[in-house]
């Protein structure tokens, strides 16, 4: 199997742990993931971008400051723009951020409709997510083509 075709089966595994929706951002330079992997809806992802929730979102500052995995209700206290409820508001209640890696990044942020994450699942998450940083490790070094087909790698069919 190809290194594209493992990423891919990677990623669609990573969607199929559970019925939830993630954004997936590999190897994190200048605050910008140079690989990224959205299944969120479209309306919350331009919601999002839109209001600059980046730069108030407790769950992006969790992961920029710690690595390992945390709930969302863990970090809720210091949600001073509503970021949390924002996202309720779109069906993404209940969440999870994974941050890996030391000087080279990676986050996941997981979101259910209906019930909190179990662990198993955000084990499974963190388990994939850090063979996909694995896999990619090579990104930070690849010209814009080679970047771009492994952006073009569709998560779900």
């Amino acid at each position: 199997m190809d290194e594209l075709r493992v990423i891919e089966d990677r990623l669609k595994r990573l969607d199929h742990v559970s019925d939830w929706t993630f954004a997936l951002g590999l190897h994190i330079r200048l605050a910008n993931p140079t690989l990224s992997y959205l299944t969120y809806p479209k309306e919350w992802v331009d919601y999002y971008t839109e209001k600059q929730l980046v730069f108030v979102d407790p769950a992006v500052r969790w992961a920029i400051s710690n690595q390992g995995i945390c709930d969302w209700a863990d970090i809720s206290d210091g949600d001073a723009s509503d970021v949390f409820g924002a996202a309720s508001r779109f069906g993404l209640r209940f969440g999870k951020v994974i941050a890996l890696g030391d000087l080279d990044r990676s986050f996941g942020f997981f979101a259910h409709p209906s019930r909190p994450i179990t662990q198993e699942e955000i084990e499974q998450a963190q388990t994939l997510m850090q063979e996909l940083h694995d896999l990619t490790r090579d990104a930070l070094d690849m010209s814009e083509e080679e970047l771009e087909a492994l952006r073009e790698i569709p998560v779900r069919s």
